[in-house]
């Protein structure tokens, strides 16, 4: 096969900018023109939740971006579930390092997940190497309940404020409203659940994931009440953010990646210039729309200091007020 050749060299000459870099990616990940040829050794992409899972479908979606980033790059989805995610952790941990697998991180469940098994920080056993989205948490009620957060302060304990499962985000996220906004709680086993509840007005308002509840707002089945971002979202931009509420809470869930420790440095690299490609891309931008995330290109650095931190704070929580009952 041709690969690009420095500027000025007339290998690649006439070929688009994104097909000449994606040769220069491709040579920098080290894959044999045969095996490019034929698509027949193709990358794992690594997902610790069943096929049809929230998880699985994300990955599975993020895939033709990051090949469309790397031509002739070929990547295979391969679920491994067990313990949240944690057993994939182990796979990819004590994976051949030479072994090209690519490890989906979902934060904080992953790290909520460690922390309720007594297991360290994941970090300490894989390396994280970017993210790509953000999914904002929102409050939301039914179209006829309150409109804003001082109807619901005035309901006090008459009203009840849903949330997903514990150990997920929009969970956390509604912990630290307490002194700001005094509704007693009710975790729901799933996020549809809690949305149903909402939207039918049995609860005074559910805190979710965008995601789970773009359809309905759209659709008017559901009302916003707040954002939980810095800015109101373009998604839903007649949405008052919680800060202008007086509410200060910004939280969000991140969706990236991670590598064995030792990957080939040519590996990552590649990889990494071929994320923050997929951040940029429009049409990504285009399908995280569509499902209520926003696209967001954290590199290694921060996206492990931001995984520490989380980690951190989850690991004080715990040790201060569990959020799941201990085990004996």
């Amino acid at each position: 096969m041709t690969r690009a050749g420095p500027p000025g060299d007339r290998q690649g000459a006439g070929l688009p900018r994104r097909a000449v870099l994606g040769l220069g990616l491709t040579a920098a990940l080290g894959l044999a023109a045969p095996a490019l040829a034929s698509r027949s050794n193709p990358v794992e992409l690594l997902v610790g939740a069943p096929p049809g899972s929230k998880p699985d479908l994300w990955a599975r979606g993020v895939a033709p971006f990051l090949e469309r980033a790397l031509p002739r790059l070929t990547l295979a989805v391969r679920n491994h579930p067990g313990r949240g995610g944690l057993d994939s952790v182990a796979v990819l941990a004590e994976a051949d390092p030479a072994r090209r697998v690519i490890g989906v991180v979902t934060a904080p469940l992953l790290l909520a997940r460690a922390v309720e098994g007594g297991e360290p920080f994941p970090a300490t056993r894989i390396a994280p190497l970017a993210a790509v989205l953000e999914e904002n948490m929102v409050l939301v009620g039914a179209p006829d309940g309150p409109r804003d957060i001082a109807a619901l302060r005035a309901l006090g304990d008459r009203g009840t404020l849903g949330t997903p499962a514990p150990g997920s985000a929009a969970h956390f996220a509604a912990s630290r409203l307490d002194g700001r906004l005094d509704l007693p709680r009710f975790a729901f086993p799933t996020a549809t659940a809690a949305r149903q509840a909402a939207a039918a007005g049995h609860v005074a308002a559910a805190l979710l994931p965008l995601p789970d509840a773009i359809t309905q707002l759209r659709e008017g089945r559901l009302h916003g009440i707040g954002i939980a971002a810095a800015r109101r979202s373009a998604l839903l931009p007649e949405v008052a953010t919680l800060r202008e509420q007086e509410v200060d809470l910004i939280a969000s869930a991140q969706r990236g990646f991670a590598l064995h420790p030792s990957a080939p440095a040519p590996f990552r690299a590649a990889l990494l210039r071929g994320l923050e490609a997929v951040a940029a891309d429009p049409d990504f931008a285009e399908q995280c729309a569509a499902r209520g995330q926003n696209p967001r290109f954290i590199g290694p650095e921060d996206w492990t200091g931001l995984l520490a931190r989380v980690d951190t704070e989850l690991r004080r929580r715990w040790a201060e007020e569990p959020w799941l009952p201990r085990r004996a």
